[in-house]
């Protein structure tokens, strides 16, 4: 079987197109997204690729995604979404390296989050973050993404490590890279937890009477605690604490 030669450029001109379709770098589609909740980021690690646009979205509360100014790469632009309380914010990151921030209304309770852009590199990679917790950039880098309450490459281990949503599973990455739960684990989890909650709010409020009056320090580090933990909301927050402040005041 003979082929005329606009027959067999046509063929050619149809391979060519189809092995630069199979061997083109894939690029994804979806646009990372960081969860704003009650005093956490998720995922709290996050790696990308230069060029990529990530948005931080509320998912409850009042946040905002703001940069340490000398914790990120040299030649990058802070970012700062200011402190919003609906809606999302949009950051595209083009400079290579570490990049921390921090939430500013809950920073003094460890609301803190790091983003890899193509490889670690840069100041937040000199000295652990001064608020809060973050994953080592290594393991960022390795898992793509890692869920805020995971223990997985913490830069440091306080008070036995964080509690967040979905006890580490949480959605954060819209391409469904994170791990999950399996079934009804996370209802089970919560339920128990929330009867371990009542129990001891039941003790404390039982033995109030017999303990020792609480040091006005002492008690604003336990408010801070609680807060911290999602055992109290915003709103009960900010009156205890400014009671406390009124008391050491007087």
């Amino acid at each position: 079987m003979t082929y005329s030669r606009r027959q067999f450029l046509g063929a050619l001109g149809a391979s060519t197109v189809a092995t630069a379709g199979l061997t083109r770098p894939v690029t994804a589609q979806e646009t990372p997204v960081v969860r704003m909740g009650n005093n956490y980021f998720d995922p709290i690690g996050l790696h990308v690729e230069p060029g990529t646009t990530v948005r931080f979205e509320i998912a409850a509360g009042t946040h905002s995604a703001t940069a340490y100014e000398s914790r990120i790469p040299s030649d990058a632009s802070a970012f700062d979404s200011g402190v919003i309380s609906s809606g999302g914010f949009e950051h595209t990151f083009e400079e290579p390296g570490t990049y921390d921030y921090y939430c500013i209304p809950h920073k003094s309770v460890g609301m803190v989050g790091r983003i890899v852009v193509g490889s670690p590199g840069g100041p937040a990679e000199a000295s652990p973050i001064p608020d809060g917790d973050v994953p080592e950039s290594d393991a960022i880098v390795e898992q793509g993404a890692i869920a805020y309450g995971s223990s997985t490459g913490g830069t440091r281990n306080s008070d036995g490590g964080m509690m967040g949503p979905g006890m580490g599973s949480g959605p954060g990455m819209m391409n469904g890279r994170n791990g999950g739960w399996g079934g009804g684990l996370p209802l089970v989890g919560g339920a128990l937890g929330l009867i371990g909650l009542v129990g001891g709010l039941l003790y404390w409020a039982l033995g109030r009477g017999d303990a020792p009056p609480e040091s006005d320090d002492s008690a604003m580090e336990t408010l801070q605690r609680r807060y911290a933990r999602g055992e109290i909301d915003e709103a009960e927050f900010q009156r205890r604490r400014e009671r406390l402040v009124q008391n050491q005041e007087n």
